[in-house]
């Protein structure tokens, strides 16, 4: 048997409002230490296991971390290719370059995984 896709068309909208990311949700072991990780690693502010920035905001809470086995992963978007050079530089990570595209993924001391890329 084979599984079908179901659209409700009674629930579709001509055009959708906007919408934006807000926040993630992450469990972590040590919340607050991880929160104070991001702040340090990206020139964030870190407070009770929320991590802020300019348009940023990742929340810990505490709990076991992701199983990344299916490489769930967020990404943090940069202005320049060059931009994300200089932080492969920092995390020690090879690129993967290309003329629309540069980025690497690498992961947080507990373990979840996070993209930094540009693309055109």
């Amino acid at each position: 048997m084979s599984a079908s896709l179901v659209i409700y068309t009674d629930f579709l909208m001509p055009k959708p409002p906007a919408l934006r990311l807000d926040h993630i949700n992450l469990p972590a072991r040590k919340p607050d230490w991880l929160a104070e990780w991001y702040a340090h690693q990206f020139g964030f502010t870190a407070s009770a296991g929320f991590v802020m920035g300019a348009g940023v905001l990742l929340v810990f809470e505490k709990g076991e971390p992701l199983d990344t086995r299916g490489k769930p992963h967020f990404g943090f978007r940069c202005d320049s290719s060059e931009a994300v050079a200089q932080w492969a530089v920092k995390f020690e990570q090879g690129l993967e370059d290309s003329d629309t595209y540069s980025g690497f993924k690498t992961s947080d001391p507990e373990g979840n995984v996070f993209e930094i890329y540009w693309e055109n």
